[in-house]
């Protein structure tokens, strides 16, 4: 299955879109009864890509007393250790849960959001010409922070790898993760007869998960066609600028009202639904619940579809990101050119830089690496909700 493809089925179960879903003769995506998805081994529905991981989990060099055994590797890695292989192990079973669906609450949803956002950016950097490969390389080592940060990940593992051009490497040892992940499955392949109670799929399967697990390596490092989002009626102009960047930077350059009237355009329906959520909460069309009220209210206005309302606010979501890690990132004085778009709708106004503050902490970090003061900005900060003022102010 190509990745796209896949990816097509990650955001339709993501958002429970109407598409019609991929067919793998090996894996396809269910769901879990809390809401959660993954990819299922069709021949064995017991196990996931990322499940199978969990299995094969060395044992903790850091519990007990010192270890006396080899890495599984040591044989073709000779300056591997079990601590290196520890990390390796947790860098691939980050990669391999890149496409796993699991929210739980608030936190989760905001850590789900920003990994599966810097993913979709990893694959579209290098394929961006309107920013030059400096830049580039910034946002780059940006989005893959926070796309091991947000799985989550230990600190030690966070800052195990680097990039030697388009190729992540672990920095302790020098090794190419494309070489040791590669290794790693070859190795189960051969030996999977020794594995039998951990390894229920097939020597074939392992083999489409190696092949799976380095395509999306080579999404992050560069080295692939980058990712689309899915298009979706009444979405067109905004997808259209998610997954096309340059084309964006060029109509913020070009025509900044253009670019501003697609977010007011999608902010009309999330302004609404923000009255809508108000007006539950005193209205008597379903006494004692507030999520029927505001479900009701919503037919009421025209709008009976839950799926197009979560993909548009997603699409709504990472344009905005796309404003603050394209343009704020290299230039925070750009947020005037928003405020003075939106200054005669200062409701409006709120909700977008509220939002933009606070859906991700990608601001927060970009602030203070670049040692921004916000209280240099009132005119922003004017502007904030209750939620951006407790983590701001």
């Amino acid at each position: 299955m190509k990745l796209q493809t896949l990816y097509n089925d990650y955001i339709r179960f993501q958002f429970n879109l109407p598409m019609q879903p991929a067919h793998s003769d090996l894996m396809a995506y269910g769901r879990y009864e809390d809401g959660s998805a993954d990819l299922f081994f069709t021949a064995h529905p017991e196990e996931t890509f990322s499940g199978l991981m969990a299995e094969l989990r060395p044992k903790d060099p850091y519990y007990g007393s010192k270890p006396d055994w080899k890495p599984i590797l040591a044989e073709t890695y000779k300056q591997l250790d079990v601590y290196d292989e520890m990390i390796l192990y947790y860098l691939l079973f980050t990669l391999n849960s890149t496409l796993s669906i699991n929210t739980y609450n608030t936190y989760s949803d905001m850590n789900d959001l920003m990994k599966k956002y810097s993913f979709l950016q990893l694959s579209h950097l290098h394929d961006i010409s309107r920013l030059n490969d400096d830049q580039k390389q910034q946002l780059r080592d940006f989005f893959f922070f926070f796309y091991l940060y947000a799985h989550p990940v230990n600190e030690e593992t966070l800052y195990a790898c680097s990039f030697h051009q388009q190729r992540l490497i672990h920095t302790q040892t020098g090794i190419s993760l494309e070489d040791y992940f590669a290794a790693y499955y070859d190795h189960y392949t051969t030996h999977r007869d020794n594995y039998t109670e951990q390894i229920v799929i097939s020597a074939e399967e392992i083999q489409a998960c190696k092949k799976l697990t380095l395509s999306l390596l080579h999404v992050i490092e560069g080295r692939s066609s980058k990712l689309i989002m899915p298009s979706a009626k009444g979405l067109e102009p905004a997808i259209q600028l998610i997954n096309d960047v340059d084309g964006m930077l060029k109509m913020y350059a070009d025509t900044p009202a253009t670019f501003f009237q697609i977010i007011r355009d999608l902010l009309g329906d999330t302004t609404r639904d923000v009255t809508i959520e108000a007006m539950a909460g005193t209205s008597t069309i379903a006494d004692g619940d507030p999520s029927a009220n505001a479900d009701q209210l919503r037919v009421a206005a025209g709008d009976t579809s839950e799926e197009s309302r979560s993909y548009r606010d997603h699409c709504f979501t990472v344009l905005l990101q796309n404003y603050a890690s394209y343009i704020l990132f290299f230039d925070f004085n750009e947020i005037r050119v928003l405020l003075d778009a939106f200054q005669d709708t200062p409701e409006k106004c709120s909700l977008i830089i509220s939002k933009m503050f606070t859906d991700t902490i990608f601001l927060q970090k970009m602030m203070r690496q670049q040692q921004i003061d916000l209280a240099q900005y009132p005119e922003v900060t004017r502007f904030f909700n209750e939620k951006a003022m407790q983590w701001y102010l």
